[in-house]
C-alpha cells in the first residue's frame, strides 16, 4: 500500500507544483494515478507476478521510481508559474528558492556541454513548430537538460551498486522467475547466451530511444494537431519520458548482463569441481 500512494503521488508531482489544471486533466490524472498505484498492489501482493521485473532485488525499482519522481518534480518547478509557487513557500521561500536554482543549475549543464547535442535535438524536432515564447523555450531546454542529467546520474548510481555489492541477491540464491517473470529460462539451451542477447537488445534501444522518440512524437502531435506537448504538463512528461524510457532499458541491461555473470560464475565452479571423468561426459 505504502508504494501504491508513492506511485500515486509521484504521477501527480506536476499537477501538485503547477496547479493550473484543468478539471477534465485532474480527473484523467485521478484515474491514471489509481490504475497504476492498484497495479503495484496487485503485483507486489501476488505469490506469482506478472509484469514488474526484480522486484525482490532491490533497489533497482526504487532508483527507477525515485529518478522519476526527481525529474518530475525538479521539471515542474522550472516550469512552475513564480507565483503560484508563493503558497508552497514557507518563512525563508524554500521552494521558490529550489526552483531558481533548479533553473540555474540545468542552465549551468545545458552550456557546460553536458547535454548538448540531446536537447537541441529534442527541441528542433519535437518543439520547433511550437508557438512558444523564448522564454518558454529555454525552460524546456533546461528541463531536457536537467532530465538528462538525472538519468546519467541514475545509471552511474546504479553502476556503482552493482559493482561493489552482491546485487541481486546479495550472497543468495536469485529466484530467475519472480525477478524475471517475463524471462523463461527453460527456453533455449544456453540461458547467458539469451541473457546477453537480450541485455544487447536493450542497449541499442536505450541508445537509441533519445534520437528515435522526438520526430516520432513531433509527426504524432503535428499530425494530430494536438498541442498536448506545447503546455505545460505536456512538455514535462514529454521530456520526462524522454529520458526516463532509455534510462530504464539501460539499467535493465545491466541487470541483465549481471545475472549472467553470476550464472557464469556458478557454472564456472561447478566444473571445476567435477572430476576428469564427470567432465568428459558432460562434454
Amino acid at each position: 500500500m505504502l508504494r501504491a500512494v508513492l506511485v500515486f503521488f509521484v504521477i501527480a508531482t506536476p499537477s501538485l507544483v503547477l496547479g493550473d489544471t484543468s478539471r477534465g486533466d485532474v480527473e484523467g490524472l485521478m484515474l491514471f494515478g489509481l490504475i497504476a498505484a492498484l497495479f503495484v498492489v496487485f503485483e507486489y501482493s501476488a505469490r506469482h507476478p506478472a509484469i514488474i521485473e526484480f522486484r525482490d532485488a532491490p533497489p533497482y525499482n526504487r532508483l527507477r521510481i525515485l529518478a522519476l519522481f526527481s525529474m518530475l518534480f525538479l521539471l515542474s518547478l522550472v516550469s512552475a508559474d513564480p507565483v503560484h509557487l508563493q503558497q508552497f513557500n514557507g518563512p525563508e521561500g524554500a521552494v521558490s528558492a529550489m526552483a531558481n536554482r533548479a533553473h540555474h543549475w540545468g542552465g549551468v549543464l545545458l552550456d557546460s556541454g553536458l547535454s548538448h547535442l540531446s536537447p537541441d535535438y529534442l527541441l528542433q524536432r519535437l518543439f520547433g513548430a511550437a508557438p512558444l515564447s523564448v522564454q518558454a523555450m529555454d525552460h524546456v531546454r533546461v528541463m531536457a537538460a536537467l532530465a538528462l542529467t538525472i538519468a546519467l546520474g541514475t545509471l552511474f548510481l546504479f553502476a556503482l551498486f552493482i559493482r561493489f555489492s552482491k546485487w541481486p541477491g546479495r550472497g543468495m540464491s536469485i529466484n530467475m522467475w519472480v525477478n524475471l517473470p517475463m524471462f523463461d529460462p527453460t527456453v533455449g539451451s544456453d540461458v547467458t547466451h539469451r541473457l546477453k542477447c537480450d541485455a544487447r537488445r536493450n542497449i541499442i534501444w536505450g541508445l537509441g530511444l533519445p534520437l528515435i522518440l522526438p520526430p516520432v512524437l513531433g509527426a504524432v502531435f503535428s499530425q494530430t494537431g494536438s498541442t498536448l506537448a506545447y503546455d505545460g504538463q505536456g512538455a514535462i512528461w514529454v521530456v520526462t519520458l524522454w529520458a526516463f524510457l532509455p534510462m530504464c532499458l539501460l539499467i535493465r541491461a545491466m541487470a541483465l548482463l549481471r545475472l549472467r555473470y553470476m550464472i557464469r560464475s556458478y557454472q564456472k565452479r561447478i566444473i571445476a569441481a567435477l572430476t576428469p571423468d564427470e567432465r568428459l561426459a558432460l562434454s
